[in-house]
């Protein structure tokens, strides 16, 4: 068994690092940056989309090299684990070595966070040792810079204030424990590449089952944390009724109640530029 140990100290808050290390592209960008092809099968998988407990992440190898030498010399398996700190492990299934497997921890001081990848490799016999070593090391560094440039990146959570006959949508937090009966503008997380309207859209389409047309903005961002802001923007109902599937309750609320709702902390400061715009209905 050779033990694998890789450290590094990124220019970013623990939380977004934690999100970076989460995404399927960061993954597949390593990968590629490696000079093979990767993609990750799952429940919800797009090119974006979360890793999750049992996705499996398969990495193919691309045509042989001038250096006459091919990597993976044939195809990978790995099954991810995402455990109780929100990191992902991976456990290969399948592929040219006898085992792999490789866990993160991470360790934040205010701008900065400290990232240790650990990882066993066991060679299969005949396999070219030094090489593989080598070759495991390079992705870790290459992990390592391309999760430094997804971090940095700021993460946009998108909120509708659906307004229909002068009142506006609101909807009551069923998850997180610390979050749960309070109320908050639905929407959700704009993906890596999606547009602010687009993510908007498909998250009241998910959440909600409605289908919108998005408007212009709602007051100005409100800063979240960890590279995180609030982006709030006006639309309309163009088709069905607003029926909850991750929250527990909807309701309608008028301007004069506004400030009687239990709101989430980054949605009541809003409130001002919400009341102003609650005049009419169109987006």
């Amino acid at each position: 068994m050779t033990p694998l140990r890789a450290t590094a100290t990124i220019d970013a808050p623990e939380g977004a690092v934690r999100r970076a290390l989460l995404r399927s592209d960061v993954w597949t960008r390593t990968v590629r940056a490696l000079g093979a092809r990767a993609e990750v099968a799952g429940e919800r998988v797009g090119p974006w989309a979360p890793l999750r407990t049992g996705d499996l992440f398969r990495v193919r190898p691309v045509a042989e090299p001038r250096g006459g030498w091919l990597w993976p010399p044939r195809s990978l398996i790995l099954r991810v684990t995402v455990d109780g700190d929100r990191l992902p492990s991976f456990e290969l299934l399948a592929g040219p070595v006898q085992e792999f497997r490789l866990s993160l921890a991470v360790d934040g001081t205010g701008s900065h966070t400290r990232v240790v990848a650990d990882g066993r490799l066991r060679i299969s016999p005949g396999s070219p040792i030094p090489l593989q070593r080598r070759r495991a090391r390079q992705a870790l560094q290459l992990l390592f810079g391309i999760v430094t440039l997804a971090a940095r990146e700021q993460l946009v959570v998108v909120a509708g204030a659906v307004i229909e006959d002068g009142r506006v949508l609101a909807a009551r937090r069923s998850r997180p424990p610390e979050l749960a009966g309070k109320w908050e503008l639905p929407g959700g997380k704009v993906d890596p590449g999606e547009s602010d309207a687009g993510a908007l859209a498909r998250e009241l389409a998910e959440e909600l089952g409605i289908t919108v047309a998005v408007g212009g903005r709602v007051g100005a961002d409100v800063d979240l944390g960890d590279n995180t802001v609030l982006r709030c923007y006006r639309a309309g109902i163009i088709d069905g009724r607003p029926t909850p599937t991750e929250h527990d309750a909807v309701q309608w609320v008028d301007a004069g109640a506004l400030a009687a709702v239990d709101w989430l902390e980054p949605d009541r400061k809003l409130l001002v530029e919400l009341r102003r715009g609650m005049s009419g209905s169109r987006p």
